[in-house]
């Protein structure tokens, strides 16, 4: 027989190397909290991590973080838990608007240059005061947040540090209204700046009085805050990293790509 000269056990193995893209991750950019509902084996119903979250409507008395920091968020009272939700789509964690709230060890400061990014729903529709959806604080004259204006469902940003004789800054979107639906919002402050985005159009882009103070650490807050005017609200969270003053701040196109991430994981266009 003549000898083709195929090889096909060597040809079989032959393959092109793969020119697809690794999937977009929060943790390839080292924030230094990152949270997000979907991974449910970071969600337990008790304080201890004895207990995991495993159906929709479960208290989470623990949300572990997913960065390689591990300043995990908990509440010890079981009544204040918030609750894990999902429409077998997309995934949030659920404050009440009464009680609920979650928050780190203190290890944080309240210092410039800070990045959070975060994905939320405004259930509330009362009152006029803010409700802290995430905010790093010691009192309630000694802090920075960000959160809405539950009536009209408004953007702001508090900062103060009374502490140091700095006064407060307390900056709100001007004229965009979330509307009660879902959104993706990004918050950068530098020294005496800051912007927030919301679904990737700039709302918030003006001076603010908080510069490089610092006080001793303090939690990372969620829901409930001690910041002045916080008040109780229901809203979702669909996921939040943080990159505060130690870490590498992102940049403008790596918040892109965060907000595409997190959108995504929401079912929100930008």
């Amino acid at each position: 027989m003549m000898g083709l000269g195929y090889d096909i056990p060597a040809l079989a193995l032959r393959r092109r190397p793969s020119t697809t893209p690794a999937p977009f991750s929060p943790e390839s950019l080292s924030p230094s909290v990152f949270f997000d509902p979907s991974q449910m084996s970071s969600l337990f119903q008790d304080i201890a991590g004895t207990m995991a979250v495993s159906a929709d409507n479960q208290p989470v008395g623990l949300w572990q973080d997913l960065s390689a920091n591990g300043q995990n968020l908990g509440q010890e009272v079981s009544a204040a838990r918030p609750t894990y939700r999902t429409d077998g789509s997309f995934h949030w964690v659920e404050a009440d608007g009464v009680d609920d709230g979650l928050k780190t060890a203190p290890v944080f400061d309240v210092r410039n240059p800070v990045t959070m990014v975060l994905g939320y729903q405004m259930l509330s529709t009362s009152g006029t005061a803010r409700v802290n959806i995430a905010e790093i604080s010691q009192t309630s004259t000694n802090g920075m947040s960000v959160g809405v204006r539950p009536n009209i469902d408004r953007l702001q940003y508090y900062s103060r540090m009374s502490q140091q004789g700095v006064p407060a800054s307390n900056v709100a979107s001007p004229t965009v209204w979330g509307n009660h639906e879902k959104h993706v919002v990004t918050l950068q402050a530098t020294s005496g700046h800051v912007t927030v985005r919301l679904d990737g159009v700039p709302v918030i882009d003006t001076a603010q009085n908080l510069a490089q103070q610092s006080i001793s650490a303090q939690p990372l807050r969620i829901g409930l805050g001690l910041v002045t005017a916080s008040i109780p609200g229901a809203f979702r969270l669909f996921g939040l990293q943080v990159w505060t003053s130690s870490a590498t701040q992102p940049n403008a196109t790596q918040i892109d790509e965060l907000e595409a991430w997190l959108a995504a994981k929401m079912g929100v266009s930008l």
